[in-house]
């Protein structure tokens, strides 16, 4: 057979089966479909309800657990605890004649008493003969032509007289037992079930049942209760004005205000404040729903079903425990204690101990460095002491140059006081005396007074010793006051002083003492510079202009002997000097002060002769600094 042949037999073959096998494997797909079985879940309390909220979640979730399982669920609310009446009840059942008259219902779960009784009296003529779950608070005595093969009553399975034991062991000197339980349907029945279970309590403890009371004087009996007592919370869907609320939310009020510890008999009632108890679990209650609605819808018989007693939980709230200091020791072996507030330690060892290692190691380097800091601090300190007496000890030293100039500055007026006075004198021995005249030469005598105190003034303030206060500086007072300190020594010397200033200077930040004083220094040092004070043609020429770095430079510049490059960086050392008289304390202290400003010094030696020395001071900015 060519392989022509053998590819045009293949796709015969194809065709053949595609035509006889796709149709058979159609209807094989069509006899086995199942469609989704619909549950009806009829609740007695109205929407919204936390325990039945999580039931319904619970239910949904174990129904759609299993894949194999197709669903479709219902929520019904009766709220017949809020609308008692035949009226509403007529109504409801229309309602749900109208909704579910096209639609098939396979199960009817029926939870509470009253959407209990109201299956019971309508399940087949709303739904027809099919299976139907009563979930009680007790169990039902149906007759039999009401309890038939596709009908089985459970119960909820709250197990009271637990509870009561529980409080009993917790509280050991517990005298009173409070029991609320409002003046609904459900409120009653369950009261009448606490009368039955508790009964076995009343040798230690005497109850007390509030239920007939509104909910403003049951939260006022409930603060005011006798010591060594006890709340049990059943329900409270209404009050004796038959006021409707929600059971948790007045389980949390009572649970707030109420001098005695709460104890409760659902889930729900945890997180709401209740010490705890012999709980019944929603989260159970939805999964068993579930089971039992597959089972029934599997064909099995449950006739007589009983649950969920075994399958609550003792739960307890620690943050309750706590309040009303109860034992942990206490409590029921097994024991569940929610909402413990564990220790970071308990919870993060290993990043505490890291964290608390990291913080040592942290405080350890920070104090080094506070004690390195306090003596570095320290040590400047003292530097700035030290700097401090040397400037004063090198003013001091140049008091032989100061007085020269003092001498010469005083001399001029104390000879125009001595004329003055002289000529007052004449005026005053006159025939007549002429005292118009004498108070002119008196005044001439006031005139030279001052200019002596102002010379003397700046002798003082330079030998002042002070810490220095940097403010706004004229330049011209640093170079006027320095010219009158320095004149007559150049003078005979022989030597011309130029001051050079450029004008519209800005005032600049520092201290004009010492600023004083570095200029002083340079001029004496250049004087000192000049080979032969005899010869003609010396000169210190004193320059002040401005820089763009926003500064003010002054340069003194001489055409003296001039300094060895090599020697330069050598001119700032404490103690090194080039003049025999010399102490090598000016230059250095000279450049401390100009740094200390934050300025900077130079010196460099002039292409023809004698050398230039210059530093700047900072502009003065102000409060905008």
């Amino acid at each position: 057979m060519t392989l022509a042949k053998l590819l045009k037999m293949c796709i015969l073959l194809n065709i053949i089966a595609s035509t006889f096998l796709c149709p058979a494997a159609k209807l094989w797909a069509e006899d086995n479909y199942q469609p989704p079985k619909r549950i009806l879940a009829l609740f007695s309390f109205k929407p919204g309800l936390p325990f039945n909220f999580h039931i319904e979640q619970s239910l949904r979730s174990a129904l759609a657990s299993d894949p194999s399982f197709s669903f479709i669920l219902d929520i019904e609310h009766a709220d017949q605890s809020r609308f008692p009446d035949e009226k509403y009840r007529s109504r409801i059942v229309d309602l749900y004649r109208y909704k579910y008259a096209k639609e098939k219902i396979d199960l009817v779960l029926a939870v509470g008493n009253e959407a209990t009784d109201l299956m019971l009296e309508y399940a087949e003529e709303l739904f027809g003969d099919i299976p139907v779950v009563f979930v009680t608070t007790k169990s039902k005595k149906l007759s039999h032509s009401l309890l038939k093969a596709n009908r089985v009553s459970i119960v909820w399975g709250v197990d009271l007289k637990k509870t009561g034991s529980i409080i009993q062991d917790v509280l050991p000197d517990g005298k009173n037992l409070f029991v609320v339980s409002g003046n609904s349907l459900i409120g009653r029945k369950l009261k009448s079930m606490a009368m039955e279970s508790l009964a076995e309590l009343e040798p230690q403890f005497s109850i007390h049942y509030l239920d007939n009371l509104l909910l403003q004087d049951l939260l006022l009996k409930t603060a005011q209760l006798p010591e060594n007592s006890a709340i049990l919370f059943l329900t409270f869907f209404s009050d004796s004005s038959g006021h409707s609320f929600i059971p948790q939310d007045v389980v949390y009020q009572v649970a707030k205000t109420a001098n005695v510890p709460v104890f409760g008999i659902i889930d729900t009632y945890l997180e709401r404040g209740i010490v705890g108890g012999n709980l019944l679990s929603a989260e159970y209650q939805g999964k068993k729903y579930a089971e039992i609605a597959k089972k029934i819808l599997a064909g099995e018989s449950l006739k007589n079903l009983k649950f969920m007693g075994a399958e609550n939980q003792t739960l307890f709230n620690w943050r309750q425990l706590k309040r009303w200091s109860i034992d942990q020791s206490r409590l029921p072996a097994g024991s569940i204690v929610r909402y413990r507030e564990t220790s970071i330690w308990e919870d993060h060892k290993l990043e505490v101990a890291g964290i608390t290692a990291a913080l040592f190691i942290l405080t350890f380097a920070l104090i080094t460095l506070i004690i390195q800091n306090g003596r570095r601090r320290r040590a400047e300190l003292e530097s700035q002491k030290l700097r401090d007496e040397r400037a004063h000890i090198s003013r001091v030293l140049s008091m032989g140059e100061i007085a020269a100039s003092l001498a010469h500055e005083l001399n001029q007026p104390l000879s125009a006081i001595r004329t003055y006075a002289q000529a007052a004198q004449r005026f005053l021995e006159k025939n007549p005396a002429d005292p118009d005249e004498a108070a002119k030469a008196l005044s001439g005598i006031i005139t030279a007074d001052r200019r002596a105190e102002e010379v003397i003034k700046r002798i003082r303030m330079a030998l002042k010793k002070e810490p220095p206060v940097q403010t706004s500086v004229d330049v011209k007072d640093i170079t006027s006051g320095v010219n009158v300190l320095v004149r007559r020594k150049a003078e005979e010397q022989n030597i011309l002083l130029s001051f050079e200033i450029a004008d519209d200077l800005p005032p600049v930040s520092g201290d004009l003492i010492q600023l004083q004083q570095v200029l002083f220094n340079l001029i004496i040092n250049a004087i000192e510079a000049m080979p032969d004070a005899a010869d003609s043609g010396h000169q210190i020429r004193v320059q002040v202009l401005r820089e763009k770095n926003n500064a003010v430079k002054i340069v003194v510049q001489d055409n003296g002997i001039g300094v060895d490059e090599k020697k330069i960086n050598s001119l700032f050392d404490a103690f090194y000097t080039t003049k025999a008289e010399g102490m090598g304390m000016g230059l250095s202290i000279s450049r401390s002060i100009i740094e200390e400003h934050g300025g900077q010094f130079r010196v460099r030696r002039n292409y023809d002769q004698g050398t230039s020395f210059s530093f700047t001071i900072p502009v003065y900015e102000g409060e905008n600094k």
